[in-house]
């Protein structure tokens, strides 16, 4: 059997078949707008599968067509190759032969010039074998030359379904012109003729093949010589199996607003459908999807789109779904269910903390605002339109941003071109342009010489005096007022003379008596000191100088109704010579410094107390701040047996920055106005930790732990508090009684 030697393989696509849509019949009247929605998208897709297909079989005929011409060019190739080479051996023969002739009219020649020989007669001897084959080889030349040919298959491997529909290509080499070919067994076909030295003839399988190649036979046959069988093999491909269509899709999320589909659109990845095919994705519902993608799957079946919708008009809120149909097997994927959401209301309302602000401040600090009603995670600009005659400007550096509920906080800060005037705010909506309610702000020009509030306390030193020394002007007392200004006239009512503060800070004044000491009777002498200041309205403080008896002074009473001591009972009439004034009250705030934080948290703030006043006297206490929006505390409690009262201040709202500021602390004991102050900062952490509401007992301070309070904690708007709105939220300062120690220090 001769060795068969297959040509380079060339791929011929195989195009399958289209099955024709059968559709159940309904009746008309039973049809619905679905199926017939379901029936023109099952239309459409064995349309387009089609259309696919054709495309397949067009790009196969033409590879079918390029092969068939390539074997064709080989063919005439070896027919020319092969009628070369019968020319020359046909001419080598002539030569041959004319050689032949040549040489044997010349032995003839030879022979007829030698004189014969005699010879004795001798009976014809029989004719030997050589001579027969030399006979035969001298009619050699007109017999047919033997069959030797070989046997390709020019198509490669093949499926055993293309072997039975389109066949093979076999091509047979080493044949002369009217050799016949014919398949003998294993494939059939019709027989060729050669026209030269190669045949191609196409074959197919008659029966179903199973088996992974096929053998078959060709018989070739010649006039004048022997047939032969050929054989050779076709291999058959596997037929892979189409793989598994399972699709299924996944959404980003399963609700969106209306301007977040028309904007963004909605995330779609899937899986499961035909590796490298062709899918449709589809938003909407069954019967008026809103939007369709085609996309292809990769390798491994998995698919990403973004489907939006695009219209005049806004999607409807309401339920959709999103599914995907594998174009190859005609698949629909489970459907994804999504909500689309109403867009909000945008209707935008904005407050400002304050209604005047200095320039300086608003280009410094800004103005803080809040505002409601604005695009969900939408950025809010200002623009400021002058209502004086000041050029406007937009004021704000970069936008505010609102929160998922609309709701936006933040600070307004005037450009270094701003200028003082009246200006309207007005603050944007930058997703739907819409406006809010205009403000209107006072920006006031800096003054350099402004006028700050008189904020002064004094204190008279010695706390003890006698008459005598009381009506000496070399002697006197000292009170020292603090918190003076540069320029303040100061008058005291003791003496009636205004002097002039020369410098900030405290200004000393050296007060007596002008008149008879006979006439000061052992007790308070009060007085009252009034600081004026230009810009500002003045200020009084009020003070009592404590006159005690000369020592060794008594009466003279030993209890005699004379009135007269006559010395004989040896006693005191109980007067011992000296009279104790009572102790001033005195007032102290602690801490005088804590960060905001600390001032909102009720266990901490600030604890104003007073000492030395009467028992069960009422004691006012006052907050006032200086300059923010933070309305006055006031509150009154009763002083403890002791004489000593006290409150804990405090802030209730949760903007601790609202707070920060500086604050004027009064305390009012029967005719003693006592006043201090105490300043809130913005600092991160909580502070006060030099005062506060420790709460101290004052039993020597040495274990630091806490007394029980006393009365109800005062909270909220039940406490007296009065309230203030600062940038739409609720700030107040409250209070509530501390049981007061026994010294200062205990708090």
């Amino acid at each position: 059997m001769k060795k068969i030697i297959l040509a380079p393989a060339v791929a011929l696509a195989f195009t399958g078949l289209v099955a024709s849509p059968v559709v159940a019949a309904e009746s008309t009247s039973a049809q619905s707008a679905s199926t017939q929605t379901a029936k023109q998208k099952k239309v459409d897709a064995e349309k387009a599968a089609a259309d696919k297909k054709k495309e397949e079989a067009k790009k196969a005929a033409a590879e079918k067509a390029e092969a068939e011409k390539k074997a064709a060019a080989e063919k005439a190739a070896a027919d020319k190759k092969a009628k070369e080479k019968a020319e020359a051996a046909k001419k080598a023969a002539a030569d041959k032969k004319k050689a032949d002739e040549k040489k044997a009219a010349e032995d003839k020649k030879d022979d007829a010039k030698k004189p014969p020989k005699k010879v004795d007669p001798k009976p014809a001897p029989a004719p030997k074998d050589e001579d027969k084959d030399a006979k035969d080889d001298d009619k050699s030349e007109d017999k047919a030359n033997p069959i030797n040919a070989s046997v390709q298959v020019t198509s490669g491997e093949v499926t055993a379904e293309e072997l039975a529909e389109e066949g093979v290509t076999v091509k047979v080499t080493g044949l002369e012109k009217g050799d016949k070919v014919s398949a003998k067994s294993g494939l059939t076909g019709p027989a060729v003729t050669a026209q030269g030295s190669t045949a191609t003839m196409k074959l197919h399988s008659a029966n179903e093949v199973k088996q992974k190649r096929v053998n078959f036979a060709l018989q070739l046959e010649r006039p004048g010589t022997q047939s032969v069988t050929e054989t050779s093999v076709v291999p058959l491909a596997d037929e892979s199996e189409a793989p598994e269509v399972d699709p299924t899709v996944s959404l980003s999320t399963d609700e969106i607003s209306q301007s977040g589909i028309e904007d963004d659109g909605i995330k779609v990845t899937g899986e499961g459908f035909t590796p490298n095919g062709t899918v449709n994705v589809v938003g909407g519902a069954e019967q008026s999807p809103f939007a369709t993608q085609e996309v292809t799957a990769n390798a491994d079946g998995e698919i990403t789109a973004t489907l939006k919708y695009e219209a005049e008009k806004k999607l409807p809120a309401g339920d959709y779904a999103v599914w995907g149909v594998d174009q190859g097997s005609n698949t629909n994927s489970p459907a994804q269910d999504f909500t689309v959401t109403e867009d909000p209301v945008i209707d935008p309302t904005v407050k400002v903390a304050s209604k005047t602000i200095s320039l300086e401040d608003f280009k410094k600090d800004g103005l803080k605002f809040s505002g409601t009603g604005f695009s969900p995670d939408g950025t809010v600009s200002v623009k400021a339109d002058a209502v004086s005659q000041q050029s406007a400007a937009a004021p704000q550096d970069a936008p505010a941003r609102a929160d998922e509920d609309g709701n936006v906080e933040g600070v307004v800060k005037a450009p270094a071109s701003f200028e003082a005037g009246t200006y309207s705010l007005t603050f944007i909506d930058d997703v739907t342009s819409a406006a809010s309610n205009s403000v209107e702000v006072t920006v006031t020009e800096d003054d350099e010489d402004a006028v700050d509030p008189i904020d002064a306390s004094l204190k008279v030193d010695p706390k003890e005096i006698t008459a005598e020394d009381l009506a000496n002007k070399d002697k006197g007392v000292t009170v020292t007022v603090s918190g003076v200004k540069k320029g303040d006239k100061i008058t005291d009512s003791l003496t009636g003379e205004t002097e002039t503060a020369e410098a900030d800070g405290d200004y000393e004044l050296n007060l007596w008596y002008e008149g008879n000491p006979d006439n000061l009777e052992v007790g308070k002498v009060p007085f009252t000191v009034t600081i004026d200041r230009e810009g500002t309205e003045s200020e009084t403080l009020e003070g009592n100088i404590n006159v005690v008896a000369e020592d060794g002074d008594d009466d003279g009473d030993d209890g005699n109704e004379d009135g007269n001591d006559d010395g004989k009972d040896g006693s005191d009439d109980g007067d011992d010579g000296e009279t104790e004034a009572p102790a001033d009250a005195s007032f102290t705030v602690s801490p005088k410094k804590i960060e905001a934080a600390d001032f909102a948290n009720e266990n901490k703030g600030v604890t104003l107390a007073v000492e030395n006043c009467e028992p069960g006297a009422d004691v006012h206490f006052e907050v006032n701040p200086k300059g923010i929006n933070v309305t006055a505390y006031e509150n009154t409690v009763t002083a403890d047996d002791e004489g000593n009262a006290s409150v804990n201040v405090f802030g209730t709202s949760s903007d601790v920055s609202a707070y920060v500021g500086a604050y004027t602390a009064t305390a009012t004991c029967g005719d003693d106005t006592m006043k201090d102050s105490f300043t809130v900062t913005g600092g991160a952490n909580g502070g006060g930790s030099d005062g506060g509401d420790n709460g101290n007992a004052g039993n020597g301070g040495d274990d630091g732990s806490q007394l029980p309070r006393t009365g109800a904690d005062l909270g909220g708007l039940t406490t007296g508090a009065l309230l203030l709105l600062v940038g739409g939220a609720a700030i107040a300062l409250t209070g509530r009684k501390n049981k007061f120690g026994q010294t200062p220090t205990s708090f």
